[in-house]
């Protein structure tokens, strides 16, 4: 293998998002096609003034105080730790147009919509919608295991049955909020999602990321029209009564520059056309792809991080390398996961298990994401949060520092590379040609 020596080598410096702050990597300029960016998003002056005016004029749908008015047992749904929704800022704006509408604080319920996440801790509760509003309504964590507080909402037309948390069937006003960014076998985040898989028990999350629907060639990231799990999640939404939603775009600094509100549907594919029009970036194949996770809280385990490794799939050839920088403060994070892909001797064996009839395990919708992205590539993961021998028995490479990556591509790419740097990860949809 021949070293990389960064130190006499003409190089570009190129900053990447790494838990809470940034890592400065020195990229070889003879081998560098490309740094694939997502077009600038300029923030709101005022985001106070475009939340009222978003919840005042909505997307196809009455004002959220029109709506207030007619009931007066509201919900409104939070994303939970793994996402930068700026849940306290939507939050307290939707509470005070319920206080105009003559609902009291105390007949409102948070319910963070955890999926098959785990519970949020107080801590992350705090950082998330802030002690203010803890303290002045009742604050719930969706539990998709709790049979004794979910309620069957009827089925879809591919046959998910839809149950749904008992606190938000009971209320007659559903509220969600919600960050619109590219998500890999759904699109993109946000919308209905806050339902399924959001607040929605296990039996309904298990059919809708379900083997068939993952394998399905439109369950990709940036595809909405004849997504199957996209399609089941919006009719999921419609059966789970989401009556108004509140989704925001945000930029590399998590400030926002866009607000989408009103009917679910139709405010979240307005936000995420809005937002492809800026992350959709044709760029050049090439035989290594860097890139990340986008930086806390996205970056913060090892699970989260199969998205960022996604963000190469379009662009880099087959038996080329994907390197990721993902801090996974977290670890692993998900033990089901973990224990999917280490028991598997190779990505094609997780596959085989996932694909057989009958079977079904937690998390491994992640894992069958994961094997089918290494059974095209070498993926080599620059994290500090997790133990390199994890990162060997999970079939990837372990490197302290992307520049020591780089060095490691030297003896798996024959050739002098082509290298693109995708610094958002999962905020950015790098194409080559418009296959899908």
């Amino acid at each position: 293998m021949v070293k990389i020596d960064t130190r006499t080598v003409r190089t570009r410096t190129v900053r990447l998002p790494y838990g809470e702050g940034h890592i400065s990597v020195k990229v070889p300029e003879r081998y560098l096609k490309s740094v694939v960016e997502p077009r600038k998003m300029p923030p709101i002056p005022d985001p106070i003034l475009e939340m009222d005016q978003a919840l005042a004029m909505p997307m196809n749908s009455p004002s959220l105080k029109e709506m207030a008015e007619r009931g007066r047992s509201p919900c409104i749904l939070v994303s939970d730790s793994t996402r930068p929704t700026p849940s306290g800022f939507i939050a307290s704006q939707a509470l005070g147009v319920l206080k105009e509408a003559g609902v009291e604080e105390d007949e409102v319920k948070i319910v963070v919509a955890t999926g098959l996440h785990r519970p949020c801790t107080e801590g992350e509760l705090v950082e998330r919608i802030g002690k203010d509003i803890m303290s002045r309504t009742r604050v719930l964590s969706h539990d998709a295991y709790d049979s004794s507080n979910l309620v069957y909402a009827g089925s879809t037309s591919r046959n998910t049955p839809v149950w749904l948390n008992r606190d938000v069937a009971e209320s007659d006003l559903v509220i969600a909020d919600g960050y619109i960014e590219p998500h890999f076998f759904a699109g993109y985040t946000g919308g209905g999602k806050s339902i399924l898989p959001g607040v929605s028990g296990f039996e309904t999350i298990k059919v809708n990321h379900g083997a068939a629907m993952i394998d399905h060639p439109r369950s990709r990231v940036g595809v909405l029209d004849g997504n199957p799990i996209y399609e089941d999640i919006v009719e999921g939404a419609r059966l789970g009564k989401l009556d108004f939603s509140i989704n925001v775009t945000l930029d590399s600094e998590k400030r926002i520059t866009g607000v989408f509100a009103g009917d679910f549907e139709e405010a979240h594919r307005a936000g995420a056309s809005f937002l492809g029009s800026h992350v959709r970036v044709k760029t050049q194949e090439a035989d290594i792809a860097i890139t990340t996770n986008g930086g806390y809280p996205l970056d913060r385990d090892l699970y989260q991080a199969v998205k960022g490794m996604t963000v190469a799939e379009e662009v880099v050839r087959d038996g080329g390398v994907i390197i990721i920088a993902s801090e996974c403060r977290d670890g692993v994070g998900h033990p089901d996961f973990m224990e999917l892909v280490e028991r598997s001797k190779t990505p094609d064996e997780i596959l085989e298990i996932i694909r057989s009839p009958g079977f079904f395990q937690v998390d491994q919708w992640e894992a069958h994401v994961l094997a089918r992205v290494l059974t095209r590539f070498h993926v080599i993961c620059v994290t500090s949060g997790v133990e390199h021998n994890t990162v060997e028995k999970m079939h990837m490479v372990p490197a302290k520092t992307v520049e020591d990556a780089i060095d490691i591509t030297r003896g798996i790419v024959a050739r002098d590379p082509e290298i693109i740097v995708v610094p958002g990860g999962p905020s950015t949809i790098p194409f080559v040609r418009n296959s899908i």
